[in-house]
């Protein structure tokens, strides 16, 4: 009974036999339990399912309710589904004039105020129009896993359906997450695009978010609630609680039983511990999946630096196997270290992503940079060359590594921080922030700075690199160099920045803790060869890696903050 997958990947034998057990299933319920019918959430379960019922044109109906709040990529698989198979959805949406006297009473966001409210929206908008896709059925099937959340941990293959008086089958109740993207991958099956961007499990679009590292497959619904209220009656009984009862001794009807081997979850095992650096990484892979959901034309900086290189990690570990949702933007000075654009460049090719270079010599030819002399930093005029291109590219997020260990002006600045029409920052003038709810929307013109890493210190990105493996540019590590002392700080050698009549050069062992302009960028006297000498020394020292090395944050107290508002980094 193997399925043809013609130019497709054949399945793997293990799969295959789950697959070969899956269409008996299905073909038994539509021969024994006609007429039978699937509702589908346009899930990626539910396209397993569709898929198998239309290649083997089994009898049994599809359906699927239209709350009037899905997302346009959900919607666009029913039409997806017809251009692939030729078949046309049943689509069941809500009484209008309930959904209207409830958003009259209560509002049309009320959901968020109380489970109970929210539930009453699910039972207007997906309860009751469920009730009549249902009407004259003997069975209906579903696409729920056992793994998906602590609320279906007890599902069964079969079960009675007490508020319908109906069979009800769940038969991928035993499949892993993995069996079905790899069958879905395998056979080329039409899938959400949103489970690209993060989404593994999604419902209305207010009330779904992607997930990160660690959560369950249904943490992004209703996320506010408590884990075990996370349903939306669709698979209740008639005393409100969820639907469990199976068939004999726990066989179903159709004779296929329960294997425990195979309902297993995928990922962390339950319970396992997660450390500190797996909750930070969690939320940063949320922060960065907001802005691919939020956000129409967002950007990420890259410079090559150790922030940026662990913005990339965290984008890979968000987005792969896709590709990013967002190009990479560096603002070159045309003063940086070679060792770092070098750096830039082949790691942009390996990732395969598209980097776009804008530089301030760029601005300086077109008028818009005037440096009073020659040898000046060029340091702040990055300001005009980045608002520059987010303008030229109309970008209405730009994500970048800033941290708030840093310097106090970035401590005090938001994960989603607003820019206004001439790229400014306000910092009497944030949007809150609460509970992790985060507000990026824009007028045109206007963008946000995202930090996915804010909450991050020095420790956490390199015990992060050490952990991930991260390869950074070599400068980062103990080298010889030559060098002078110059106003309290190292000042390297070289045909940007000669030593001054009268200073001594030195050639000693020293180390970027952070690298940026040539002529603002100090190096600190170390041996530290390794990431985890690195950390040593970073565990001993007592002043912030820009407060030892950037020279341009010694001007004022206040000289980050100017720069900011300007519309700096």
């Amino acid at each position: 009974m193997q399925i043809e997958t013609s130019a497709h990947t054949p399945l793997p034998a293990p799969l295959q036999r789950a697959v070969d057990e899956l269409t008996r299933v299905l073909v038994r319920i539509s021969l024994e339990h006609a007429p039978a019918t699937l509702a589908s959430s346009l899930s990626a379960e539910d396209m397993v399912l569709t898929d198998i019922i239309l290649r083997r044109k089994l009898d049994i109906e599809i359906f699927t309710l239209d709350t009037g709040r899905l997302h346009a990529d959900t919607l666009a698989l029913i039409g997806a589904i017809g251009d692939r198979y030729g078949h046309e959805v049943r689509v069941f949406g809500p009484d209008s004039a309930a959904v209207a006297a409830y958003v009259e009473e209560v509002g049309r966001d009320a959901l968020y105020e109380s489970v109970s409210l929210r539930k009453r929206c699910c039972e207007i908008r997906k309860v009751e129009p469920l009730g009549r896709a249902l009407a004259g059925k003997q069975a209906w099937l579903t696409g729920q896993r056992r793994a998906q959340a602590v609320s279906r941990a007890q599902l069964q293959l079969q079960e009675f359906d007490t508020a319908h008086g109906l069979a009800k089958f769940n038969p991928l109740a035993d499949w892993s997450e993995a069996d079905v993207w790899q069958y879905i991958r395998a056979l080329n099956v039409p899938y959400n695009r949103l489970h690209d961007q993060g989404y593994r499990s999604i419902g209305c679009a207010p009330c779904t978010r992607p997930t990160v590292t660690g959560e369950d497959v249904r943490a992004g619904r209703w996320w506010w609630e408590l884990p075990q209220a996370r349903e939306c009656g669709l698979h209740a009984g008639r005393d409100g609680r969820l639907a469990r009862r199976a068939g004999v001794n726990g066989m179903s009807a159709v004779g296929a039983a329960v294997n425990p081997a195979r309902a297993v979850a995928p990922g962390r095992p339950a319970g396992a511990p997660r450390s500190h650096l797996d909750w930070l990484e969690a939320e940063a892979i949320f922060i960065l999946r907001e802005v691919a959901a939020e956000c129409e034309q967002p950007v990420l900086f890259f410079s090559g630096g150790k922030d940026s290189i662990v913005l990339l990690r965290l984008a890979e570990h968000a987005f792969r196997p896709g590709r990013f949702p967002f190009p990479l933007l560096h603002i070159d000075t045309g003063h940086n270290f070679a060792e770092v654009i070098d750096f830039r460049d082949r790691r942009a090719a390996e990732l395969g992503e598209r980097l776009i270079v804008r530089s301030v010599e760029e601005s300086m030819r077109r008028g818009t940079v005037r440096l009073r002399a020659a040898g000046d930093s060029r340091n702040a005029a990055q300001s005009v060359t980045l608002l520059e291109a987010i303008s030229e590219f109309t970008f209405d997020a730009a994500i970048g590594g800033a941290r708030r260990d840093e310097e106090k002006a970035r401590a005090k600045e938001r994960v989603f921080s607003f820019r206004d029409e001439w790229g400014q920052w306000d910092p009497k003038n944030q949007r809150p922030e609460l509970w992790n709810l985060y507000n990026a929307r824009v007028n045109r013109g206007e963008h946000m700075r995202v930090f996915p890493i804010s909450n991050w210190t020095e420790m956490d990105v390199w015990e992060y690199i050490g952990r991930e493996r991260l390869e950074v540019p070599s400068i980062y590590f103990a080298h010889r160099r030559e060098v002078v002392r110059r106003d309290g700080m190292l000042m390297p050698v070289t045909p940007l920045t000669p030593p001054a009549p009268g200073e001594q050069v030195e050639n000693i062992s020293v180390r970027f803790r952070t690298v940026g302009d040539i002529t603002c960028t100090s190096p600190v006297e170390s041996s530290a060869a390794n990431v985890a000498q690195i950390i040593a020394e970073t565990a001993g020292t007592s002043t912030t890696e820009r407060g030892a090395t950037r020279r341009d944050d010694q001007t004022s107290d206040a000289s980050m903050e100017r720069r900011k508002k300007e519309g700096y980094f």
